[in-house]
């Protein structure tokens, strides 16, 4: 599932460099394509605000109750004021805002959120000077 969405976000990206690293089994018990979507809309957002210079890095580290994916990228860091309010719905931080796209209504993020939670997982993002990170926990089974 993970390899497919890269492959699929490479295509629609080509100038971009997307890498993923898979360590362990990934395999789970989740809804459907909804994880799919929720690492398309982080490797999304990775792109339109990271350094375009830079690969957008895929990590799924996976044990047995849980898998943890991770999606880092280069570029500015994004304010602690912005950060606690990255999942809200229609939120959209003014430093990183991408002029280029005004359709772009900021949702990405709080849907990212709301499979997590759908999924009893948790989100977060943490960023500094040199590299921004969203990480997802998902447990490998659960009640849906």
């Amino acid at each position: 599932m993970l390899a497919e969405e890269v492959e699929e976000l490479h295509a629609i990206h080509p100038d971009k460099r997307i890498e993923l690293d898979v360590i362990g089994d990934s395999q789970g018990v989740w809804d459907g394509q909804r994880p799919q979507q929720l690492l398309g809309n982080l490797v999304h957002n990775a792109i339109r605000y990271g350094a375009r210079d830079a690969p957008v890095r895929v990590v799924a580290t996976c044990d047995v109750t849980q898998i943890r994916i991770e999606v880092r990228n280069s570029g500015p860091a994004i304010a602690r004021t912005s950060l606690a309010h990255n999942f809200d719905p229609l939120a959209r931080s003014g430093e990183h805002e991408d002029k280029s796209n005004a359709s772009n209504l900021g949702l990405g993020l709080y849907i990212a959120s709301e499979i997590a939670k759908a999924h009893h997982g948790e989100i977060e993002a943490r960023s500094d000077g040199t590299e921004t990170a969203f990480s997802v926990l998902l447990p490998r089974a659960g009640d849906l």
